[in-house]
């Protein structure tokens, strides 16, 4: 309480205080759709990056590929790797040895 008996309320106020949240100040257009996209940026490369770790996993124990066979396909996944591990999950996961 403050000298008058009302209860004072402090507003924090730094580089993004809570007064500059709530009239508008704290981040600018550029800078939250900068903001975004790096975290759609990062999110992408994540999901890829799981997925070339789930291609090379099945890939390893593929028990229907030949050794010559499955060497290309890691190499695949290795050096193309969105592109060789879609291709895995797309044809080579259903290929039977024949």
């Amino acid at each position: 309480m403050n000298s008058t008996g009302i209860l004072s309320t402090t507003v924090w106020q730094g580089t993004l205080g809570r007064a500059d949240v709530l009239d508008g100040g704290a981040i600018d257009g550029a800078a939250l759709g900068s903001l975004i996209g790096v975290t759609l940026i990062v999110l992408a490369g994540l999901g890829a990056l799981v997925l070339i770790v789930a291609a090379l996993a099945q890939v390893i124990r593929a028990v229907h590929l030949s050794e010559p066979a499955r060497t290309r396909w890691v190499l695949t996944v290795v050096f193309a790797p969105v592109f060789g591990a879609l291709a895995w999950f797309a044809v080579g996961n259903r290929l039977q040895a024949g």
